[in-house]
């Protein structure tokens, strides 16, 4: 009894063996064959080589200005958790700058783009043909959130192109590892727990939902300031995310918060936002287009100026100030800024303000001291050598607020901006100025854009402001005055437009009218699923036919050519590097003004 007791526990034993040397064996054969096990189990969302950033797998190098579009995907390790550089507050004279290059019409070279420089064309994305010719999942046939295999653009793609967002947080945040990740069982254990595979991190935003789910909750207002009807953050992480997955084509960057009133937001110092800002484009290369992001601030001077002295900038003088002195003083002093912009990432300016003083006492404008004066012409000539600053250091440039804030008695930030018996024709000219496509490279090669206001003009649009009026751009910006580039809306969030118009309604019109970019501060009024919810909002409106896909094909095709402009480098950013070789009458005004050899603006009457 007793052998025949061990002999059965010594096969119970052996059997048990065999059995986990089997299970052992099905697990090593799963982690070598199957998708995500092994070494491929990574963090969901990250990219090996930079711990805390998620799918971050390279760092812009920003030190020196812009770079060509291949540096702003390369490899590096700058952590996105930079330490605060101690405030200073210097207040600059004006440098000495060299001297900008000699005027001329560069040919541009942008990919699908044929022709002289003022012809849009389609731009093909960066490594469309590699990304079509490396395999299934690299670029074959997909059309949601990639190209299609034939190297254009999905709609999803040509959507996020037209989006620029706000987010909350200055660095990207560490995400804690699957478990089956840290046992390198992530192919494995994806189909026996399905339920921890697709669980997100507390509090994480629903900025990745697309479909029907999101065009659902598309047609919510938007809530009031300091509330949302959701709860969860849309912070770098999420932005992060967006821009992978190619839907965000743009970014703004705040000081503070608006609507918890934190004196923090996306700007710490310089060494964090030029983090910030590598970890962005890092994402934005590793988009299905792999185009460059736009990371925009309102940096004009004065009192409208995000990158503070406190967090270690400089103090730049308002245009009120400039518009007192010489062009020339203007332009260093734009060179000096764009370089400080440009030296942290920034890459595009809401600036300069082309408002005409007409009204001191308007709360926007005159009150702020942003306008350059109220002679169009000196508004005119100071706004083209700011542009042209600009455009040395690397940066894009805007015009804003078109067709004229400066007649305005009240700010469209708190609600609707009627100027329609207080807006001058005047305050048009420098938009004439400086568009105009006749004589003019700017209105052609110029890399720049134009912001359109909630302004109210009866006169031009009875029903809508600007940035939802195709009078107003379609009609006025780009018929009459011929402008062919980029336009870009005011914060739609503005109580102007929040206060009249559900999401949906907002969405259309802008696109209808003509814009090419929808800006969403989320500052003003905090939302964490907008980005999701805009995006699934436009899609819809193109399914059902009420926006055409040649319409939104047309906006991005502005947008990249803008973009391929930007990786050209500043010789072809600014055009012709024109000033205001001569401004004709316009409207009413008498006189024009051109700059002489020394930059200073002189008086040339017309015969």
């Amino acid at each position: 009894m007793t052998k025949k007791f061990s002999r059965g526990a010594m096969e119970a034993t052996c059997l048990r063996r065999a059995r986990v040397l089997l299970c052992a064996g099905a697990i090593l054969l799963a982690c070598a064959v199957l998708p995500g096990g092994g070494n491929q189990g990574n963090c969901e969302g990250r990219a090996p080589g930079v711990p805390g950033m998620p799918g971050v797998s390279g760092v812009m190098d920003v030190a020196g200005g812009l770079v060509a579009s291949g540096a702003m995907a390369a490899t590096g390790t700058a952590a996105a958790s930079a330490a605060v550089d101690g405030p200073t507050a210097p207040v600059v004279p004006a440098p000495k700058v060299a001297a900008p290059k000699a005027p001329s019409v560069p040919g541009v070279s942008v990919p699908g783009v044929s022709g002289p420089a003022n012809v849009v064309g389609p731009a093909a994305p960066k490594g469309a043909a590699g990304k079509s010719a490396s395999g299934a999942g690299q670029g074959q046939g997909r059309v949601q959130g990639g190209t299609r295999s034939h190297g254009e653009p999905s709609l999803s793609d040509m959507i996020g192109q037209m989006l620029m967002v706000g987010f909350r947080g200055a660095e990207a945040q560490a995400v804690a590892a699957r478990a089956g990740d840290v046992m390198g069982l992530g192919g494995l254990m994806q189909p026996l727990f399905p339920a921890a595979a697709s669980a997100k991190k507390a509090g994480t935003a629903n900025a990745t939902k697309t479909g029907a789910t999101a065009a659902a909750t598309a047609t919510t207002t938007a809530g009031t300031p300091g509330t949302s009807a959701t709860s969860g953050t849309y912070g770098v992480n999420e932005v992060l995310d967006d821009v992978r997955a190619g839907r965000v084509g743009g970014v703004i960057l705040f000081d503070r918060d608006v609507t918890t009133r934190s004196p923090e937001r996306n700007i710490i110092s310089p060494k964090q936002v030029r983090a910030l800002s590598a970890a962005l484009q890092a994402a934005a290369g590793a988009s299905p287009a792999g185009l460059p992001l736009f990371v925009a601030v309102d940096q004009e001077g004065g009192r409208v100026q995000r990158l503070k002295p406190e967090r270690g900038f400089t103090q730049y003088p308002p245009a009120r100030q400039l518009g007192q002195g010489t062009t020339g003083e203007t332009r260093l002093r734009a060179v000096a800024m764009g370089r400080e912009l440009a030296d942290v990432g920034v890459n595009l300016n809401f600036a300069p303000v082309v408002d005409v003083d007409v009204n001191p006492d308007s709360p926007a404008i005159g009150r702020l001291g942003r306008a350059y004066g109220s002679d169009p012409r000196v508004v005119a000539a100071h706004a083209a050598a700011f542009i042209n600053g600009m455009a040395q250091a690397g940066v894009v440039s805007c015009l804003k607020h078109f067709p004229g804030h400066g007649s305005a008695r009240a700010d469209s930030h708190l609600g609707v901006t009627d100027v329609s018996a207080t807006r001058r024709p005047e305050e048009l000219w420098p938009y004439r100025a400086l568009l105009r496509p006749a004589g003019n490279a700017w209105a052609g090669g110029w890399g720049g854009m134009v912001m359109v206001g909630h302004l109210y003009d009866n006169r031009l649009d009875a029903a809508h402001p600007a940035t939802l009026s195709r009078a107003t751009i379609d009609g006025l910006l780009r018929r009459d005055m011929g402008w062919r580039g980029v336009v870009i809306t005011d914060d739609l969030q503005m109580g102007a437009i929040t206060d009249r118009y559900p999401l949906e309604e907002v969405v259309f019109r802008a696109v209808d009218a003509g814009a090419d970019i929808l800006l969403f501060g989320n500052n003003l009024r905090w939302q964490p699923d907008l980005t999701a919810r805009v995006h699934a909002t436009l899609t819809g409106l193109v399914q059902s036919g009420r926006i055409s896909e040649d319409r939104i094909r047309q906006s991005y095709q502005r947008v990249t050519r803008l973009k391929g402009l930007l990786r050209a480098g500043d010789a072809t950013l600014g055009g012709s590097g024109l000033g205001v070789p001569e401004l004709p009458d316009v409207e009413g005004v008498t006189g024009a003004k051109m700059l002489d050899s020394d930059g200073n603006v002189g008086v040339m009457q017309q015969n």
